[in-house]
């Protein structure tokens, strides 16, 4: 009966899990179509306003694909460079954690902008000249983002692992596992689940970032919603329609980082273990 009622309850809370988080996705989809026919009402625009799609559409889907593209290449890069960050910022070796540390107070001391400017005209003119062109100047600004991130990943993987308890590593060492191993099935697993939560954030800053881009021109949403609104300003447009656009902006990438948010929302309930966070302590 015990069995039973044990192989029973984890599926009954999988499901009331699912239910909420249906519940839950529905109450925030219905209160941004509220607000959106609301902001719409008072400031007197909207939407599906078909002259303005027929001016803004090519661009808002080219930047839309644009965005994306620079998103799978961000986020990857800024995961692997931070992770390796954090671990090498465990190291009992101070040459190898001095350096790090100096690298994560340097980008987290300092606008991403900055950085991605600097890189964009600067990175390819010390390149062979066959190397240079626009294309690698936007691939290094976009990188440079992805390096700004990884400084604030790094302590969050740095803290993932510190929260592991010292006794649970002794306990790996005295079953006969060595430092990789323990590493390996001991401190990385935990270290992991317990940095899913921040991490959701951090990757939710670094979709909004890639706006940043608009400022070398890298032909993204923003840059391209930029120079449609530049069109309409000149051609004496109708203001009604830059209310349209930038809030045609602000939807995408709210749904871009709600959906990111929730996929690693979904990740952490799946690879969560109940009193992980009581052995950290």
């Amino acid at each position: 009966m015990g069995t039973v009622e044990a192989a029973v309850r984890p599926a009954f809370r999988r499901s009331l899990f699912a239910r909420q988080s249906a519940v839950r996705m529905a109450e925030i989809l219905l209160g941004g179509l509220l607000f959106l026919v609301l902001l719409q009402v008072i400031l007197g625009f909207s939407l599906l306003d078909p002259d303005l799609w027929r001016v803004y559409s090519r661009s808002f889907w080219n930047g839309i694909l644009r965005t994306l593209g620079y998103i799978a290449l961000i986020l990857p890069v800024s995961v692997a460079v931070g992770f390796c960050l954090g671990w090498a910022r465990v190291s009992r070796y101070r040459a190898i954690t001095w350096p790090v540390s100096v690298y994560i107070e340097f980008f987290r001391g300092v606008p991403p902008l900055f950085v991605l400017i600097f890189a964009s005209i600067l990175g390819p003119t010390l390149l062979p000249e066959r190397f240079q062109s626009v294309e690698l100047g936007l691939t290094l600004g976009a990188l440079t983002i992805a390096f700004h991130s990884a400084a604030f990943q790094a302590e969050i993987f740095r803290a993932g692992f510190q929260s592991v308890s010292r006794g649970q590593v002794e306990a790996a060492q005295a079953i006969g596992m060595r430092g990789l191993q323990s590493m390996r099935h001991v401190i990385l697993p935990q270290a992991l689940r317990l940095s899913l939560p921040p991490l959701a954030n951090e990757f939710a800053v670094v979709i909004k970032d890639t706006s940043l881009l608009a400022a070398i021109a890298a032909g993204e949403l923003f840059h391209l919603s930029q120079r449609i609104q530049d069109t309409i300003i000149r051609g004496g447009g109708s203001l009604d329609w830059l209310f349209a656009i930038w809030t045609a902006v602000a939807v995408v990438y709210f749904v871009m980082t709600f959906l990111v948010t929730r996929a690693m929302l979904l990740l952490e309930r799946k690879v969560h273990a109940r009193g992980l966070e009581a052995l950290a302590l």
